[in-house]
């Protein structure tokens, strides 16, 4: 690696363990700095009392699909089904003045979260996710201006960062440097870089395989349900962008 990725990659190290983002979990990996502590992994599902709501049916099959909870006349929280099998997927949380500030989605449909985005002024500015479908967060993505600007991830479930996505010259979200620490000492490795769209260019992986895909996420899901979905079976409305958050609720 050259002596800009390795001076970018001293410096986002730095930011990252005084900013607090390293914080958060228990114990110490052998090898790791002295000090540097693992990344808080949890899902923290914040409450949204559906059974107190108002119900609605959005598109007519007898079943509600959507769950408004309010509070001093105003909602401050819904419950939503987009895939209209009775069971809620998707939470999300509106600040006083009526703009999405949270958003939690469940993917493999147990009930549970795999991912929350929190957002400021209704603009999307972070997103926690479980990519592995484990029950514990592995990824952490930072958006700027609706866009993702870098992102950390635990490749390997450990607890502990090993990759720093980072996305120069206004790189679109698919064409990342993947920064990673290959020697478990908790620093990004010089000479461990990826250009992700340059390896897909004119490279195979070392093994031969085509890279795999850059993105570890999942699709983005609205945070409303369009009123002209069709019935279930039916094909899906798409997805909006994440600058806007999905559908003012």
């Amino acid at each position: 690696m050259g002596t800009r990725r390795v001076g970018w990659s001293s410096l986002l190290l730095a930011a990252w363990l005084t900013s607090g983002c390293a914080g958060g979990g228990t114990g110490q990996k052998a090898g790791v700095p002295k000090g540097m502590a693992p990344r808080d992994t949890r899902i923290l599902h914040e409450d949204c009392p559906l059974d107190e709501g108002v119900a609605e049916d959005v598109n007519g099959d007898g079943r509600p699909d959507r769950t408004t909870v309010s509070e001093g006349g105003r909602p401050v929280c819904r419950g939503l089904d987009f895939n209209f099998d009775g069971v809620i997927d998707t939470w999300v949380y509106l600040d006083a003045s009526g703009a999405v500030r949270r958003r939690e989605s469940d993917y493999d449909r147990d009930g549970r979260a795999d991912e929350v985005a929190l957002f400021q002024a209704g603009s999307l500015v972070e997103r926690q996710r479980a990519t592995s479908l484990s029950g514990k967060l592995d990824t952490w993505q930072h958006y700027q201006n609706g866009k993702v600007a870098s992102a950390e991830r635990d490749s390997n479930g450990d607890d502990y960062v090993d990759q720093w996505w980072e996305y120069p010259d206004q790189r679109a979200a698919e064409c990342p440097l993947i920064h990673s620490d290959v020697n478990g000492d908790g620093r990004p490795d010089p000479g461990a870089t990826v250009d992700v769209c340059k390896q897909q260019d004119g490279a195979t992986a070392r093994d031969g395989e085509p890279p795999p895909s850059a993105d570890p996420s999942f699709s983005d899901v609205p945070t409303e349900i369009d009123q002209t979905s069709p019935a279930p079976g039916a094909a899906e409305p798409p997805a909006p962008s994440d600058a806007a958050g999905g559908e003012k609720p």
